[in-house]
């Protein structure tokens, strides 16, 4: 159902605070004794679907603290062909993901551990759902492994002017 409501969504885009819906998604976390950090304000309003994009972000936080043990959020803006674009980039620091599956880790059901167990890993939709909502809202996500290890999973949506 979740990856059917990601596909469409009947919510309206409205104006949204981006710091506060990651203080939001960040305080839930480490109230459940997630460690998590939110490291730097934007100070940006995005065009958003709230309940939708903070599906997105709880997505990116969950697979970061189930793989990585940790969740840090970095926020940059960049400007791109007159648009100004935030980046939302969740990091961890587990042990990445071999750049011959990163491809494949948005395919639905997609799971590179490949055990039964609910303990080791969920469904394989989390990142299909993410990057459903990220194109509902203009944006791109992309994976990255970071030099020092971890891997960086980065939400890029275009900043309302």
């Amino acid at each position: 159902l979740d990856l059917a409501r990601s596909m469409d969504s009947n919510e309206a885009l409205q104006a949204l605070d981006i710091d506060s819906l990651l203080d939001s998604i960040c305080t839930d976390a480490s109230d459940a004794g997630h460690d998590v950090s939110l490291l730097d304000k934007s100070k940006a309003t995005v065009m958003a679907r709230p309940q939708a994009l903070r599906r997105c972000l709880n997505n990116l936080v969950d697979n970061a603290i189930k793989y990585g043990h940790t969740a840090q959020i970095h926020l940059m803006q960049s400007e791109e062909a007159k648009q100004q674009w935030l980046h939302i980039c969740v990091r961890d620091q587990g042990t990445g993901i071999p750049l011959e599956q990163q491809a494949r880790v948005f395919e639905p059901f997609y799971r590179m551990e490949t055990s039964r167990s609910r303990e080791t890993g969920g469904t394989g939709l989390g990142l299909t759902i993410a990057l459903n909502i990220a194109r509902q809202h203009n944006g791109k996500l992309s994976l990255s492994n970071l030099p020092e290890g971890g891997l960086e999973v980065r939400l890029s949506l275009p900043i309302k002017s």
